[in-house]
Parts: C-alpha cells; sequence; structure tokens
C-alpha cells in the first residue's frame, strides 16, 4: 500500500481523523520560520483525504529534483528541478522545468521541486493538488513531523506547507519512480543531462565546441556521429532560432546534417522546444506560400 497524508479546508469538520502532531523541533522549527499566524494555520488544515476527481480546479502533480555531481564528492555539479501536473481530460497539462543556480543534494532538489510546483498551481488557480514523490525523506518529513536538524530543510518544509495552506486540499503519496520519469526527464533536460553513466563511471568526452573536456552524461551524439555538450548545442540552436535559421545544420564545419527535431527534444528546454517547432512551421508555411513561375524559360530566363 503506498503511503500518503492529506492536507483539506475545514469545510468537512465531522470528518476530521486527526491533527498533526508536533514533535519535538517544533521550537526550532517556529523560530526559523517566525510566522505563528501561518503555523496556526497550519495546525488546522489536516483532515480526511479527499480523492482523486480531477476537475477543472483540481491537478494531479509529479515532481522530482535531481542532482549531478561534476567531482565527485568536491560539492559542485548541477541540479534542476522538474513537474508534471495532469489536469482532465483535454486540457493541457501544467509543466515546471527548471535549473537552479546553484548545486543541491537531491533531497534538497525533491523540496524545491515541490515548491515550486505548488507556486506554479496556485498562480493557475489549482485549489486542490495530489502530488507524488518517490522520496521517503521528503514523504516523512512533510506528513509525519519527522525530527528535522537541517536549518534550509526546516525553512523549505514551512513554505511547503504555506502553499498547502492556501489550497482546499493537498494529497501528498509515496509513488513508484517510474511514474516520475517524466518529471526526472524535465529535470534532466534542464541542467543539460543526456544520460546516465555506469555506476562508478567519471569519464569525459571533448565537445567540438568549446573544446573542452565535459561529462559523459552531458555530451550528445548527433546521427552524423558528431558529439557536442548539450549546453553548446542548447545555446547554437537559440541562436539559430532567433535567426529563422531552420533546419538546423549540424554546427561541425563542413557538415551538412540537418538536425532532427526528435534529436532537439533531447537537449532542448521546453521553451526552446516550443520555439523551435514554431520556428519550423512558419517556415513551412512561407516555403507553402511561394508561387512559382509557370514558363520559367519564357519570362525568367536564367
Amino acid at each position: 500500500m503506498e503511503g500518503q497524508a492529506a492536507f483539506s479546508d475545514g469545510s468537512s469538520s465531522s470528518l476530521v481523523r486527526g491533527e498533526m502532531k508536533l514533535e519535538e523541533d517544533e521550537e526550532d522549527f517556529r523560530s526559523c520560520c517566525e510566522d505563528e499566524e501561518v503555523w496556526k494555520e497550519i495546525e488546522e488544515i489536516v483532515k480526511e483525504e479527499p480523492k482523486e476527481d480531477l476537475d477543472e480546479f483540481s491537478v494531479k502533480m509529479f515532481f522530482k529534483g535531481m542532482s549531478i555531481a561534476e567531482d565527485g564528492d568536491s560539492g559542485s555539479g548541477f541540479s534542476g528541478i522538474g513537474v508534471v501536473m495532469e489536469r482532465i481530460e483535454h486540457v493541457p497539462v501544467i509543466q515546471v522545468q527548471k535549473k537552479l543556480d546553484f548545486y543541491v543534494d537531491e533531497s534538497v532538489a525533491d523540496y524545491l521541486a515541490l515548491m515550486d510546483g505548488l507556486a506554479e498551481a496556485m498562480q493557475n488557480n489549482i485549489r486542490r493538488v495530489y502530488a507524488f514523490t518517490d522520496s521517503e525523506l521528503l514523504y516523512d518529513q512533510i506528513t509525519n513531523e519527522e525530527k528535522l536538524e537541517v536549518p534550509l530543510l526546516i525553512a523549505l518544509r514551512q513554505r511547503i506547507l504555506e502553499h498547502a495552506s492556501n489550497l482546499e486540499a493537498f494529497v501528498l503519496k509515496l509513488s513508484p519512480c517510474f511514474d516520475l520519469e517524466r518529471p526526472l526527464r524535465l529535470a534532466q533536460v534542464a541542467v543539460g543531462v543526456v544520460s546516465f553513466p555506469a555506476n562508478g563511471s567519471e569519464s569525459r568526452d571533448n565537445c567540438s565546441i568549446c573544446c573542452e573536456d565535459k561529462m559523459s552524461p552531458m555530451m550528445i551524439t548527433m546521427k552524423c556521429s558528431h558529439k557536442f555538450c548539450s549546453h553548446c548545442m542548447k545555446t547554437y540552436v537559440d541562436g539559430k532560432i532567433q535567426s529563422s535559421q531552420v533546419p538546423i545544420i549540424c554546427p561541425q564545419l563542413g557538415c551538412k546534417y540537418c538536425i532532427s527535431i526528435n534529436e532537439c527534444r533531447t537537449f532542448l528546454p521546453l521553451i526552446s522546444y516550443e520555439s523551435l517547432e514554431n520556428a519550423l512551421a512558419e517556415a513551412d508555411i512561407l516555403h507553402s506560400d511561394r508561387i512559382y513561375c509557370p514558363y520559367p524559360k519564357l519570362f525568367c530566363p536564367a
């Protein structure tokens, strides 16, 4: 049975199952967040679990944070988050994709993914969120108030609960990792990770554009066999889109291979990929509007 916890408003007080238990870290929690009013509200918002009946104001939220260390345990690397919110049928999903400006542990990235997902949900007038995570640590700390000793996590949990208190219902569930493949992929693309290396592998490859040795998971091999890092390819493709130079040719000098849109999907963030689709569509329209002379030899001599 999957774990879960539910938060909802006080409109069904007769169905209350219990209040959130405050653990020994309550004083630290309050002193860190310094918001007694918000804390009092949170103490009252745990009620019976709502069902996952989606409507225009409800979503199923799948979120994931990911981090990849650049130099072993040196504390440097890349972190990103991905969120996918499913809505009722025929309504587009809501997606959040972000590369963090700093490297954090993956557990912290999970917190940030949930926090940003809830913020985005509220901006889209969502009132009920059914969230799914594969992090037992996050689940236990959000739902069971497990003892926390890290000030950053204490503060992030507070922010998450603040967002939850503004919703009619918030349900957090444990879910198998394969249910989170979509948000994980968003997070990977955000930081430039194309593939994961084998355990223990720290191999690097040279990028033909920046001429630097990059981690293998961040390298892309085109079908023409030329290899570049995902960061350089993103910059290259963005430049071509802005100048309307589509289809996009391989950046290798002398290569005439046209990079497929499916290849671009593996390394382009959502916004860049949508821009590429629009640019290709506009190019097709311009091409289709061309009128060719039916008598080129007569009226258009070479």
